[in-house]
């Protein structure tokens, strides 16, 4: 729930993302390029946010701690450092794996 609060608190405005004009071709790319790193922190932020919440509804089941691709226990040094995860180490790297791939697979951290 804290890192909950802290995203929240630190998430950017969707004003962020206004597109904004400039007579100065150098500004208007510094814009651009500040409008886009917004979006990608706003994209971000709601993957986080997504996660955190799936994590919670799996604690609200008896599911947390247990990965979702393989049902064993996630390990409580992952869990400590990444309170929200979804899948054990092996099954973050597989999945990780198939990311970089461009495999379909299961969405979570």
């Amino acid at each position: 729930m804290a890192k909950r609060d802290e995203v929240l608190r630190a998430s950017r405005r969707p004003e962020d993302i206004w597109i904004v004009q400039s007579n100065e071709a150098i500004e208007t790319m510094q814009l651009a390029d500040e409008r886009e790193f917004a979006v990608r922190t706003l994209e971000r932020e709601a993957k986080v946010l997504a996660q955190i919440d799936a994590a919670l509804e799996r604690n609200s089941h008896g599911e947390f701690g247990t990965c979702i691709e393989c049902a064993e226990p996630i390990s409580p040094k992952r869990l400590a450092a990444l309170p929200w995860a979804a899948y054990c180490l092996r099954c973050q790297e597989l999945h990780d794996l198939q990311d970089v791939r461009g495999e379909a697979g299961p969405r979570a951290a």
